[in-house]
């Protein structure tokens, strides 16, 4: 199977307004098909392979400080939502492996007011 390029993807805070200290909903998104393994390919019939997110890690400053674990029941396009206490400005960075071994990050850069 061809290797997937992801296309796009996000990880930002839900709020603007927020300080050193506050906790903080942040959201991770990306554009990704979930192919069950089940499914026929329109034009050729055949089966399509398995082909899902299996892991998004959440990565602050540098440090890994949570991570998800996905299945083949995923719906296309996962999003997550996640709490995160704000310790110092930085950035928070989404890496999504696929279970092909494709990766994809994006950042968020967080300035505290």
């Amino acid at each position: 199977m061809k290797k997937f390029v992801w296309r796009r993807g996000v990880v930002k805070p839900l709020s603007d307004d927020y300080k050193v200290g506050d906790v903080v909903i942040f959201q991770a998104i990306t554009i990704h098909p979930m192919d069950t393994g089940f499914q026929k390919d329109k034009h050729s019939g055949q089966i399509k392979p398995r082909f899902f997110v299996e892991e998004l890690k959440i990565l602050y400053n540098g440090k890994e400080v949570c991570s998800f674990d996905f299945e083949v029941s995923a719906s296309p396009n996962p999003k997550v939502k996640f709490p995160l206490k704000i310790t110092a400005p930085g950035e928070v960075k989404a890496i999504w492996i696929d279970n092909l071994g494709n990766k994809f990050e994006k950042v968020a850069k967080i300035s505290p007011k």
